[in-house]
């Protein structure tokens, strides 16, 4: 399904809409919301931080994975770049903060996802947002082609802790391959990345 909201082209794909209905039929404790509601702050912090600096996304694809944004050439920079990726991670984190001044929000399933997508989306791995400025403020350092090679070396050096860490938490707990499968995933990214 596609659509436009003023120039903005919006697709949104079925395997996004089977993932969210999925997320909230089978989760009776409310996490999935949560998870759901800081997801959406988090590409709402991106956004405004787009038009905070004078621009506005061409193209939202909503996939299985999250949301693409295709933003427009003509005004960015690599700064800008930077500060518009980081603008998703800072929502998050202020959106733990905020929690934190809530009674019993230490607890709450808002606190816990924003705190996760934080830490998940600050990773230097080429295809989150931490990657993605790391990205940006290399090139306009030490130009593209080298940071791109520093940027997939510092990603695989981040993924392979994290890989160990996930079978270790697949072993202890026996069913918990949440961590596995999201390198996994990540991996299999940077892997076609170099094909390319």
């Amino acid at each position: 399904m596609t659509f436009r909201v003023g120039s903005c082209r919006v697709g949104v794909g079925i395997p996004f809409l089977t993932v969210v209905a999925l997320m909230l039929a089978l989760d009776r404790s409310g996490m999935a919301f949560a998870g759901l509601v800081c997801a959406a702050a988090h590409e709402a912090a991106h956004i405004f931080a787009m038009r905070a600096l004078g621009e506005l996304p061409e193209q939202m694809r909503f996939t299985a994975f999250g949301i693409d944004l295709v933003r427009e050439e003509k005004r960015r920079s690599y700064y800008r770049d930077a500060l518009v990726s980081l603008a998703g991670p800072a929502a998050n984190l202020a959106c733990a903060g905020f929690c934190l001044c809530l009674p019993g929000g230490r607890q709450s399933f808002y606190f816990a996802a924003s705190l996760v997508l934080f830490g998940l989306n600050i990773l230097p791995v080429t295809p989150l947002d931490g990657g993605q400025a790391l990205r940006s403020v290399l090139c306009a350092r030490i130009g593209q082609e080298k940071a791109e090679r520093v940027v997939t070396a510092v990603s695989f050096v981040t993924l392979v802790p994290l890989a160990a860490a996930g079978f270790f938490t697949l072993l202890r707990t026996h069913w918990n391959f949440t961590l596995l499968l999201v390198v996994c995933y990540l991996t299999a990214l940077l892997l076609l990345k170099r094909e390319r």
